[in-house]
């Protein structure tokens, strides 16, 4: 009886100081240059729970030998957003246990460019707004096709009357152009935040670079073009009226 004693008292105390680790596969996803992150471990009966490494998305180590907070049975650590500089799927090693026994394992998070997934809310706007914008460019072409491209002339060339409609064209022809850029900066965009891989993101971006600085070396010229033809047909205007007969240029 005795003997059936200890052993029920040895086994009970063995069982007292068994690690039971709670571990999960992945503590969820955080945002890139805005969250700061908190790796935990939920553990009984553990006298001491650290963390020996954080690493990268090229099993680079970030931060090693990470002292715990200890909160009853969870064990935690804040790492500063500073020591996350790319994008990619992260993990963290643990070393948990007591005098008796030890756990040690690995735990994933991901840190993306938004710190969540591709909703369906958030879809639906992107598709909404991407939609509404081709809408746009294809009413403002069809629009441009309606529009005269130069004056009223005889069968000489000669200038009949002054159109003002045809410089509403370069214009036009400008907002096209400024939804065609929208729309590569929503696309490029996107493809980085939520594709596996950043290559077409980052091909859709340089075109949306180099797109965007030549539009800003045009922008000045773009305006000359539109106010010299402004200008030129008051002054045609005020000669066709004085009876001057003016060829019309292609």
């Amino acid at each position: 009886m005795a003997k059936e004693i200890i052993r029920y008292s040895l086994l009970l105390i063995i069982v007292l100081f068994v690690v039971t680790v709670v571990s999960a596969t992945s503590i969820g996803e955080f945002q890139l240059d805005v969250d700061n992150v908190t790796i935990y471990q939920t553990c009984n009966n553990c006298t001491y729970c650290n963390f020996t490494r954080v690493m990268g998305p090229n099993n680079q180590t970030i931060i090693s030998n990470i002292e715990a907070t200890r909160d009853d049975t969870y064990f935690s650590a804040l790492i500063l957003k500073d020591n996350f500089s790319v994008v990619g799927d992260y993990n963290y090693l643990y070393n948990c246990g007591n005098s008796v026994e030890k756990d040690t394992g690995s735990i994933d998070f991901t840190i993306t460019y938004t710190g969540g997934d591709l909703t369906p809310q958030v879809a639906t706007v992107y598709i909404l707004s991407i939609g509404t914008l081709i809408f746009f460019f294809i009413l403002i072409l069809l629009l441009i096709t309606k529009l005269p491209s130069k004056d009223t002339t005889d069968d000489n060339d000669v200038i009949l009357q002054i159109s003002n409609l045809k410089h509403l064209r370069p214009v036009l022809w400008g907002i096209s152009w400024i939804i065609i850029l929208t729309l590569l900066f929503i696309v490029s965009n996107i493809s980085i935040a939520y594709l596996p891989t950043f290559m077409i993101g980052n091909v859709l971006w340089v075109f949306y670079t180099i797109m965007f600085w030549l539009t800003i070396a045009a922008v000045p010229l773009w305006f000359i073009w539109i106010f010299t033809g402004i200008f030129r047909d008051k002054e045609f205007k005020r000669m066709i009226e004085r009876g001057v007969n003016i060829k019309s240029t292609p």
